[in-house]
C-alpha cells in the first residue's frame, strides 16, 4: 500500500489545507485500503505498508506526551484516527506546534501509517493466529520519482527492494511483524 504526496517546502497552500489534503491521502488512503481488503488476505498473506523515515524524525519532533501514546503496544485504531483528527484540527487553529505537532504534516501522515501498521500487525496476530500473515511498514528510501524529484539518491528498483523484500517473505518466516524495515532491516520505533 503506497500512498504518498506531498507539498514542497515553498509551497505557498496554507499549512491546514496541507495537512488535510496529505493525511486525507498519506493515513486515511492506506486506512480505507487496509480496512476492505485485510479481511481478504488468506493465510501466509503479506501486507507491506509504505512509510517513510520523515516518520521516525517526525515522532522525535512530537511532545514527549505524543510519542508516548505513538510508542504505545495498546494504542487502538480508534485513538489513532483522533489523533490524527486532532492534527488536522489543531493545524486549522493554528496551535498544531503549541500542541506537541511537528511543523510537518507529510511526517505526521507517516508516523499514521506506522503505528496503523504495528496496530494492524497486532490485530492479525490476536484475531488471525496461526494464519502466519505479516504486515509490515517500511521505507523505501529517497526514490528518483515525480515526488521525490530527481536529486533523490535511490532509483525506483533500488526504492523497491524492501518493500519486495517483505512481500516476498517465505511462508516458513514469522518475522518481521508489525516492524519499521528500512533497507531490509527492523528500525527501532
Amino acid at each position: 500500500n503506497n500512498a504518498g504526496i506531498t507539498f514542497k517546502v515553498n509551497d505557498t497552500t496554507p499549512f491546514a489545507v496541507q495537512a488535510e489534503v496529505t493525511l486525507k491521502t498519506n493515513f486515511y488512503g492506506t486506512r480505507n485500503v487496509c480496512t476492505e481488503l485485510l479481511p481478504l488476505v488468506k493465510p501466509y498473506g503479506r501486507v507491506v505498508n509504505v512509510s517513510s523515515m520523515v516518520s521516525c524524525s517526525a515522532l522525535r519532533g512530537c511532545s514527549q506526551e505524543l510519542q508516548q501514546k505513538f510508542r504505545s503496544d495498546s494504542i487502538t485504531e480508534e485513538e489513532l484516527v483522533q489523533l490524527m483528527a486532532k492534527f488536522v484540527e489543531d493545524t486549522k487553529r493554528g496551535v498544531h506546534e503549541k500542541e506537541g505537532w511537528p511543523n510537518t504534516a507529510y511526517g505526521v501522515s507517516k508516523i499514521g501509517v506506522t503505528v496503523l501498521s504495528r496496530i494492524q500487525a497486532r490485530l492479525l496476530s490476536e484475531q488471525r493466529k496461526g494464519e502466519h500473515i505479516l504486515l509490515n511498514a517500511c521505507c523505501p528510501g529517497w526514490v528518483r520519482t515525480d515526488m521525490a524529484g530527481p536529486k533523490a539518491t535511490k532509483s525506483p528498483e533500488e526504492g523497491a527492494e524492501t518493500p519486495v523484500y517483505l512481500a516476498l517473505l517465505p511462508s516458513s518466516a514469522d518475522a518481521p511483524h508489525g516492524q519499521f524495515v528500512s533497507e531490509k532491516t527492523v528500525k527501532p520505533w
